[in-house]
């Protein structure tokens, strides 16, 4: 089987709960692994190893699965295009600067971020600035599959709090490769908001049966503890800890959450907040005019710390 669709992201807006929404719909089928990772760290494993992750499918009429890394890494969209040029793409977009915050307190619970949320953003806009940080065609590739190796020197450990939350370039990436009839955009405030006619606008995408209503919408999102996960890191390390929650059953999944969840989660504070609005300040201003929409609720002055 093949998949039809991809749910490219980016992190921390919503493609957990995208993943799940979506895979209750009879007609449609989401991989297991939510997480296949095949275009961006698992390409050299050849296309029959990328079907594997959809061999379960049946009749279904779309087969997808979400990487939300896909969304900021260009190396990606070129292999995608490659495969399947007529395939269907889904974004959901949230306020930049809290999406950053959301990757850097999951990051840092797990140990894997050392770094003040501060720090690691001065840390990413330097590696930009000085030209460290390309995605682009095989260097790219590389680039990315080296940072996904243990790193002994943590300031120099490729981070992606910025890349991710630019909403507009990753618009222009995809664009340029795909027909705009093929991407969706949605933003992580309508699947809160005006959740049933939004999950029906993606099923009208994915030409399924847009009056279905989707029964369970729990969001579906595990923030461990940094005790915790820093523990499991010390004994299997990081990939190993990764291996282990990605092939975790549900059930005990829903079990650790009440026991392993931040109980004081940090708070992002205004000073940092705007310090962080300046980096995404333009490229939202962008968004606004693509798009044509309004996104002045997103702007520090209308959002208190979280």
């Amino acid at each position: 089987m093949h998949p039809n669709f991809i749910v490219a992201g980016p992190p921390k807006c919503s493609s957990s709960s995208l993943h799940y929404y979506l895979g209750q719909h009879p007609d449609i089928y989401t991989s297991k692994i939510k997480e296949t990772r095949f275009f961006s760290l698992h390409y050299e494993k050849g296309m029959a190893f990328y079907e594997t992750f959809f061999e379960e499918a049946k009749k279904e009429k779309a087969i997808g699965e979400t990487t939300p890394s896909y969304s900021f890494l260009p190396f990606v969209a070129d292999r995608i295009k490659m495969h399947y040029p007529g395939i269907r793409l889904i974004f959901c977009f949230r306020n930049p600067v809290d999406r950053a915050f959301s990757s850097w307190r999951m990051q840092h619970g797990r140990g894997t971020e050392t770094k003040s949320f501060r720090e690691a953003i001065e840390i990413n806009k330097n590696q930009i600035s000085n030209g460290h940080i390309s995605l682009e065609g095989n260097e790219g590739a590389a680039l990315w599959a080296k940072s996904h190796e243990d790193h002994t020197d943590d300031g120099a450990r490729l981070r992606t709090y910025i890349q991710a939350g630019m909403y507009t370039d990753i618009l222009k990436t995809y664009g340029q490769r795909f027909e705009d009839s093929n991407i969706k955009i949605i933003f992580a405030e309508d699947l809160i908001h005006n959740f049933d006619d939004t999950m029906s606008g993606l099923f009208r995408f994915l030409q399924v049966d847009e009056k279905f209503i989707v029964p369970n919408k729990e969001i579906v999102n595990f923030n461990f503890s940094r005790s915790a996960n820093k523990l499991a890191n010390k004994i299997f390390g990081v990939k190993g800890t990764q291996k282990i929650a990605e092939k975790m059953p549900d059930f005990i999944k829903n079990k650790m959450k009440a026991t392993m969840r931040e109980k004081e989660p940090a708070k992002l504070g205004s000073e940092d907040r705007q310090f962080v609005w300046d980096i995404f300040k333009e490229d939202v201003e962008k968004l606004e005019k693509l798009m044509n929409i309004d996104l002045s609720h997103w702007r520090p002055k209308n959002k208190g710390g979280i």
